[in-house]
């Protein structure tokens, strides 16, 4: 007999990515910062003044939702976008000084975040978890990418 929805590991999975993203949305929201935000700026706050396309570059995002959120960024006064004196096709992506300040504050809320969901879970119990969504992610971004996937029906024919 098949689990009910409540058991399945696709039920529990998108519970925890549903009430995982609005218990860091509610941490971040007094900073005006947004969870579409953070891998952006991790990677400013790694390597600032960057041009749009070498952001793209560190990031598994569309192309279309960066420049959207960019331009929420830039609203939201943590971003600015410098034109390249040398170059005019070329703008750069810079934190602005609220930018660069918020790294703490993130910081802060996403530990508190974390040391909500790891209540009574040992150091073994958090390293597993990681290891098998890093595998299980691996398994689907390969299966993805497999030009060799066809459908059986398809070719019975």
């Amino acid at each position: 007999m098949p689990d009910t929805a409540e058991q399945t590991f696709y039920s529990q999975l998108s519970r925890f990515h549903r009430l995982y993203s609005k218990a860091l949305a509610m941490r971040l929201e007094p900073y005006t910062v947004r969870p579409g935000y953070l891998n952006i700026l991790a990677v400013l706050w790694e390597q600032d003044n960057i041009t749009q396309k070498e952001l793209k570059a560190h990031l598994d995002i569309e192309q279309a939702t960066l420049s959207n959120t960019l331009k929420r960024m830039e609203r939201d006064d943590i971003i600015s976008r410098v034109p390249n004196k040398k170059d005019r096709r070329h703008t750069f992506i810079r934190l602005t000084d609220r930018g660069t300040s918020l790294k703490p504050l993130v910081a802060e809320a996403i530990d508190d975040l974390r040391s909500v969901a790891n209540q009574g879970l040992t150091i073994n119990d958090r390293r597993y978890f990681k290891r098998i969504m890093r595998q299980m992610s691996d398994h689907l971004e390969s299966d993805l990418s497999d030009p060799l996937f066809v459908l059986l029906d398809e070719v019975s024919d």
